[in-house]
């Protein structure tokens, strides 16, 4: 039954407004915290009215969200990742409002999204692409800039012709010039999004470029514009957004990448490191 309410909320009907998505995409992503969720939580975590919220669910053919969480009950749902043991004390201390505790809660939570990630179909077409491309090109803005540049440093140690691109020559030329056939682009970007990221997506695929999207559920264009899109949960931290796990994705990813390419890449990291001992930068 799970799966049930899963395929409708993925369904065209479930998602004709942005604010249909933005609702749509938070109840997938917290189905195991909606016990705890009221409409006017939900209201407040994707910005719009509770009304709103209300509307959403009495379309979906819900009296109220009372009436989805019994569906929930009923339908026994589990989580691909079981938290046991000195985690009950975690929750309760949450429960009492103990910061720190929420916030490890919170993450556990968010490593169970990341498993249902990587068993989806988009997960092994991007990484198909990381593979199968000539040229990868990472792009990223703002804040997570530095983790997208991290990642492409560790994907350039598993395969050649990886680029990170920062947009300063004002054209993304070197991603858009088509001077190579079967290149990617993977871009990634979150809440609040660049202005930059939605054009160069749009123009990266008119040009060729296979455009792999790595954001969250606050974004409502990600199938207009990719290829291949892989939506992570939202930010619900009390404190700022934090990185944990966009990075604890992208290690995964680049694991996945190894393991496919095998002996492959033991040959280019020797070869790496004899470059690196050529021009020392590194202790010996």
């Amino acid at each position: 039954m799970a799966r049930d309410i899963a395929a409708k909320l993925k369904s065209p009907d479930a998602r004709q407004t942005k604010s249909d998505v933005l609702i749509a995409n938070y109840i997938e992503r917290n189905l195991a915290e909606l016990p705890f969720e009221t409409a006017k939580s939900i209201a407040q975590s994707v910005g719009v009215s509770q009304m709103t919220v209300g509307r959403y669910l009495r379309r979906l053919g819900y009296g109220g969200l009372d009436e989805l969480k019994r569906e929930m009950r009923q339908s026994a749902h589990r989580t691909g990742w079981q938290v046991k043991g000195n985690f009950e004390r975690l929750r309760r201390d949450a429960r009492e409002g103990k910061l720190i505790a929420a916030l490890i809660q919170q993450q556990i939570d968010d490593l169970g999204h990341i498993y249902e990630i990587t068993m989806s179909p988009q997960w092994n077409q991007a990484i198909d692409l990381l593979i199968g491309a000539e040229e990868v090109f990472i792009a990223a803005y703002q804040n997570v800039r530095g983790v997208a540049q991290y990642f492409a440093s560790q994907l350039s140690y598993a395969r050649p012709r990886v680029e990170f691109v920062d947009g300063l020559n004002g054209t993304y030329v070197e991603v858009l010039d088509g001077s190579v056939e079967n290149r990617c682009l993977f871009l990634f970007d979150v809440r609040r999004f660049a202005n930059k990221a939605r054009p160069l997506a749009e123009e990266a695929r008119a040009a060729g470029v296979k455009v792999v999207l790595l954001t969250d559920d606050a974004c409502v264009w990600a199938q207009d514009v990719s290829d291949v899109a892989l939506v992570m949960p939202g930010a619900r931290g009390p404190l700022w957004d934090g990185a944990a796990i966009t990075v604890s994705l992208m290690d995964l990813m680049i694991s996945h990448v190894i393991v496919e390419l095998g002996d492959k890449v033991n040959q280019r990291v020797d070869r790496l490191t004899r470059l690196q001992d050529v021009f020392g930068d590194f202790e010996s």
